[in-house]
């Protein structure tokens, strides 16, 4: 089973995800805070990361380097408010950004095809 990591400030969002995917197949833990996602990262594997942006105390890009500190080869999916151009701008190398205005539905068809190894950022810069 793939194991993913929220990590979000707003719990609603965090929890919301979390169902989601967890009804996808997904083990999914959640973290509200840059202090909560590291001590997951200390004690677990993760196959994919999904990332806030806008985060008190530790933003999305810190907490990008963190993640890959534990892990350069881990999946991270960036997922904001912020417009696709302005996430790429913000953290350079995710596997693919999201606009959460896109919805859940594109979200979860993101996780899966960057857990099956395609290449989701080729088209993450147009709205589908």
């Amino acid at each position: 089973m793939k194991r993913i990591l929220i990590i979000d400030d707003e719990r609603r969002i965090g929890q919301s995800y979390t169902v989601l995917l967890s009804e996808e197949g997904f083990e999914v833990k959640y973290a509200s805070s840059a202090q909560e996602a590291t001590n997951f990262l200390i004690r677990e594997h993760f196959d994919l990361v999904l990332l806030d942006i806008n985060m008190p105390e530790v933003d999305g890009k810190g907490m990008y380097e963190v993640i890959r500190e534990y892990d350069r080869n881990m999946k991270v999916i960036v997922s904001s408010v912020y417009p696709i151009e302005e996430q790429v701008q913000s953290i350079l190398g995710a596997s693919a950004y999201h606009n959460k205005s896109q919805g859940v539905d594109i979200l979860v068809a993101k996780v899966k095809e960057v857990l099956d190894g395609g290449d989701a950022s080729k088209d993450s810069h147009s709205p589908r």
